[in-house]
């Protein structure tokens, strides 16, 4: 039987095997390991070499995983974005602000709703700012578009004088 075959099937049953001190230990269920015991015991030097190579692929990293970070748990991350000083966020809130301020006025706001989403905008976690930038400047590129075209369609409209 295929030994990769064998660990699956030893972990399906919840058993798990790992290395400790050279030697192929199992931990789980009692029940479990007994039945397992048999089948696994004929193949302990191929479980042994199996386990190794596991351990040595699992330190490292894969190849598009190159340059990121490894948490303590094992998994690989990158870290979120660049660096941000305190100025750099208080420009991107003023830049915020703004956006916000100008689509109001375009798609024409009642006032407590802007006053929302503007405290909201402002008041929110840090991690909303860059998302919140791209969505508002989204939303007043589109807003200055329509109203583009609102002005060239009356632009071109004909008025007769009667």
């Amino acid at each position: 039987m295929n030994v990769a075959t064998l660990v699956e099937e030893a972990r399906a049953a919840g058993v798990s095997l790992c290395l400790q001190d050279g030697k192929v230990k199992m931990r789980g269920p009692v029940e479990a390991q007994e039945a397992l015991r048999p089948s696994l015991a004929p193949h302990r030097d191929e479980i042994r070499a199996y386990l190794q190579a596991e351990n040595r692929l699992a330190e490292q990293p894969p190849e598009d995983c190159a340059g990121a970070l490894q948490s303590a748990d094992g998994g690989f991350y990158l870290p979120w974005g660049p660096y941000l000083t305190a100025d750099n966020i208080r420009v991107m809130h003023v830049e915020l602000v703004w956006i916000i301020e100008h689509l109001a006025q375009l798609e024409v706001w009642p006032e407590e709703h802007r006053e929302d989403v503007l405290s909201r905008a402002i008041r929110g976690p840090l991690s909303d700012l860059l998302p919140n930038l791209h969505h508002f400047n989204q939303r007043l590129t589109e807003a200055n578009a329509a109203a583009a075209a609102r002005v060239a369609v009356h632009a071109r409209t004909w008025r007769y004088a009667r």
